[in-house]
């Protein structure tokens, strides 16, 4: 149900239910919906405690047009693909489409959600005003730390000038193990629905126990996983597509294992896209930089026509690269206004 459509509906005040403290509103454009977002909603979730039957992570996603309005230009993916984006987000309960993008309390309470959630950053609408000035006056507003070192402007900024963040780690030799944190990151976006318990492995270069990195919440059973391999860089709603019809494929009990490898054409870290990969809900297992092929019985490369077929099957790297481009003025001169020079 959308926002405007929860607010049509007819209640009754004196049967209306109390807004839950453990249903959590969080909302945005979520734009590429990259690992700093999936970073924010896994945070969102964590604030609910383990075992709350009632709890649930509502993600309010704004449309085009509003966004269009307030940031004076279109985002780079469209609505469609962000809001299939972030519902395959593994801690996003449900979406809300059309969110505004002045957060309201009665949109809340219309989902009976307390709190609203939103990183220790700003956001401002088109009259440059704190779109949750209104909710911090009344105490339903709850802040979580802004993931660093990735943004929307970041990844943009790499395209318009061509900066190749595989090249550079090929030049380097540096690997996953150079980013600081890294093992706690990768346990941390490795957690299951409720964003504590553990679900996803992960492996260094090989599927194999002497190789975990993150130990996974099930028992590894080798006949039941499914292998795709792919450098899943500017990680999309194409891929996940590819995921979620993996899952569909071979069923629930299936283990969706993928390699995450690295060519000098990407345009994202090998962790930037390890953990984009971890937050999507149709993956059980992650393979850093795959040494070889594993064994296996079911293995597919990223990409491969039988895997490309659905609604978003159009959407490829080269894709989103050319939206960019096509508007490189008004992604050069919005990159400035933020102190990031083209």
């Amino acid at each position: 149900m959308s926002a405007l459509a929860a607010l049509n509906c007819v209640v009754n005040p004196q049967l209306k239910m109390e807004n839950d403290r453990h249903r959590l509103w969080i909302d945005g454009c979520f734009d590429f919906t990259h690992h700093g977002h999936a970073g924010a909603i896994l945070q969102a979730r964590r604030l609910i405690p383990p075992g709350t039957e009632s709890g649930a992570l509502l993600c309010g996603v704004h449309n085009d047009e509003d966004i269009l309005f307030n940031k004076g230009g279109k985002p780079v993916m469209n609505e469609q693909e962000r809001y299939e984006h972030t519902r395959s987000n593994r801690w996003c309960s449900e979406i809300v489409k059309d969110a505004p993008y002045v957060t309201q309390p009665d949109v809340l309470d219309a989902h009976r959600c307390k709190f609203v959630v939103h990183g220790d950053d700003i956001t401002t609408d088109a009259n440059g005003e704190d779109c949750y000035q209104q909710m911090k006056d009344m105490g339903r507003f709850l802040v979580v730390k802004r993931t660093e070192g990735v943004s929307t402007t970041d990844i943009i900024q790499r395209i318009l000038t061509g900066a190749r963040a595989g090249a550079q780690e090929a030049r380097s030799e540096s690997s996953w193990q150079d980013t600081a944190g890294a093992e706690e990151q990768l346990k941390k976006y490795a957690a299951g629905l409720d964003g504590h318990a553990p679900w996803c492995y992960v492996f260094d270069g090989l599927i194999s126990k002497s190789k975990i990195i993150v130990e996974g919440g099930y028992a590894l059973d080798s006949t039941q996983l499914v292998y795709i391999e792919g450098d899943f860089d500017l990680f999309h709603v194409g891929h996940i597509e590819q995921l979620k019809g993996l899952r569909e494929r071979h069923g629930q009990d299936a283990r969706i294992i993928v390699g995450v490898r690295t060519t000098q054409d990407c345009f994202m870290t090998l962790m930037e896209r390890a953990l984009s990969v971890l937050s999507c809900r149709y993956v059980d297992g992650l393979v850093l930089d795959p040494e070889s092929q594993p064994c296996v019985d079911v293995t597919y490369n990223l990409d491969a026509a039988e895997l490309r077929r659905g609604d978003f099957s159009y959407l490829d790297k080269a894709v989103i690269v050319g939206r960019v481009l096509a508007e490189r003025e008004h992604y050069v001169a919005r990159n400035r206004k933020k102190g990031v020079c083209a």
